[in-house]
């Protein structure tokens, strides 16, 4: 089973018990210049699945991996490896 269809299949289960779902949010900083990219993806993904929201900050390579490190972000993105 896609780990898709399987949070599909829990929140139905939830909402079947009278439990109200709550948007997911996804926290990213890192690299500026493919900032535009990630953004446009965040908007795309949420078209997708509504109940996820991703904000990406572009503050720069070093402070998005330092957030990440730091446990501050969901994701961090650089251009350069870890």
């Amino acid at each position: 089973m896609k780990l898709s269809n399987l949070v599909l299949l829990a929140g139905s289960a939830l909402l079947s018990m009278g439990f109200q779902a709550q948007a997911q949010q996804l926290s990213g900083a890192g690299a500026t210049f493919p900032a535009p990219l990630y953004q446009r993806w965040g908007v795309e993904y949420n078209k997708l699945h509504p109940g996820v929201q991703v904000n990406y900050q572009s503050v720069g390579s070093g402070a998005g991996v330092k957030n990440f490190i730091a446990g501050v972000v969901d994701f961090g993105a650089s251009d350069a490896a870890m």
